[in-house]
């Protein structure tokens, strides 16, 4: 048995980044980048007119020349001729600014009279409204830099370089092994001694809230041969194997003993904590496998805890664990030293505040929870606003 700081020490250790893969910009939305991206183009990759208006040679306006308008250029049909001194090109924005030209004054602030320009702008200055080549980033130069998680501004911001692929890191491939004879799916009536199955569908919702979709769902009931079976063909198969149930020592708790007949590297058995004591974490190649403890919300615990900074690490990910904050504890809470409790709560006029059913086969608190508060072993009592560690759920 180890601390909950030793499994997670052992965790980060045991867990690596997946190779990287050429993924298009298109789909590459909230993946980490593997290396950095050098644009291949300047952008704006001409002079481009910030505002509709006119695009005039400043010291025409500085002088006070008589300017005249010659044509127009609309965004996407440059005015190919060079603008000469005292004359003038309708533009608008996104436009290509003319060649000769130096400053757009907007429409606002000019009136035309037959085809004279008069700019009423005193505020004008030279290359006003003009957006110069490469303003945002030339070429060959880093557009984005590894390690950067892609979001819509990003994936938009590669396209509008031309940029159609990238080097990022994979989500990893994850599967769920369920077990217990007395589970029952959703839908179908309960037999005596029977619950419904929730495990699978709390752990399929957490991994979509980071957006990750498991390649398999399996519900098996308490058979060993079984158990082995779908163990095997899950770490084949899988990055990440999670398995609900079946860990502790009972008489039909079969997944321990199967673990190790598939020769799977026992890297720590049960942690120093309250939910989730009997938390397996193993490892085959470079399959990494969570037994999980049954109980509901002991699930949930130990996959925000303890699952999720793997996904993370496997991603590219710097940043692992929950968001921390320390935060008043809004009410006395008692507890002996000895075991670290990851207790379900909720943020409150800036305080944490516990809720009831904390019980590790009460996933109620779950629904209502924003945040976990971890009180390591070492901690007893906790009186009302003492800060406490707060860990902010996805």
């Amino acid at each position: 048995m180890i601390s909950v700081e030793e499994a997670k020490k052992a965790i980060v250790e045991a867990s690596t980044q997946l190779a990287p893969i050429q993924h298009p910009v298109s789909k590459a939305l909230h993946f980490v980048l593997a290396e950095d991206v050098l644009s291949p183009t300047s952008y704006p990759p001409f002079r481009q007119s910030a505002m509709d208006g006119f695009a005039i040679v400043f010291t025409d306006y500085a002088e006070k020349r008589t300017i005249e308008i010659i044509g127009e250029a609309p965004a996407g049909t440059p005015f190919t001729e060079n603008v000469l001194p005292g004359t003038a090109v309708r533009v608008f924005t996104g436009a290509k600014i003319p060649d000769g030209t130096d400053t757009v004054v907007m429409q606002e602030k000019v009136t035309v009279e037959k085809s004279q320009l008069v700019v009423n702008d005193a505020a004008l200055l030279h290359g006003a409204n003009v957006r110069e080549q490469g303003l945002q980033v030339k070429k060959g130069e880093v557009a984005l830099k590894q390690g950067m998680v892609l979001n819509a501004g990003a994936i938009g911001y590669l396209i509008g370089l031309g940029v159609e692929f990238v080097n990022v890191y994979p989500k990893p491939k994850v599967s769920i092994i369920v077990t217990g004879s007395e589970l029952q799916k959703p839908g179908q009536p309960l037999k005596d001694g029977q619950v419904y199955e929730s495990n699978s569908y709390s752990l399929i919702a957490a991994l979509e809230s980071i957006y990750i979709t498991p390649v398999e769902v399996v519900s098996i009931g308490d058979d060993e041969k079984q158990t082995t079976d779908s163990l095997r063909a899950a770490i084949a198969n899988s990055d990440i194997v999670l398995v609900s149930g079946g860990i502790s020592v009972g008489k039909y708790d079969f997944v321990g003993k199967c673990l190790q007949e598939l020769n799977v590297d026992n890297i720590f058995y049960k942690i120093y904590q309250k939910p989730g004591k009997p938390l397996f974490f193993g490892k085959q190649k470079q399959c990494l496998i969570f037994a999980l403890p049954g109980n509901p919300a002991s699930v949930l615990s130990c996959f925000y805890e303890y699952v999720l900074p793997s996904i993370k690490i496997m991603q590219g990910f710097t940043e692992i664990f929950l968001k921390k904050l320390n935060l008043p504890l809004s009410a006395n809470f008692n507890k002996k030293e000895g075991l670290g409790f990851f207790l379900k709560a909720k943020i409150a006029d800036a305080k944490a505040e516990v809720l009831a059913g904390q019980e590790s086969n009460n996933l109620g608190a779950f629904a209502f929870a924003d945040c976990i508060i971890y009180l390591p072993a070492t901690k007893g009592n906790v009186k009302a606003d003492e800060l406490v560690e707060v860990h902010l759920l996805p």
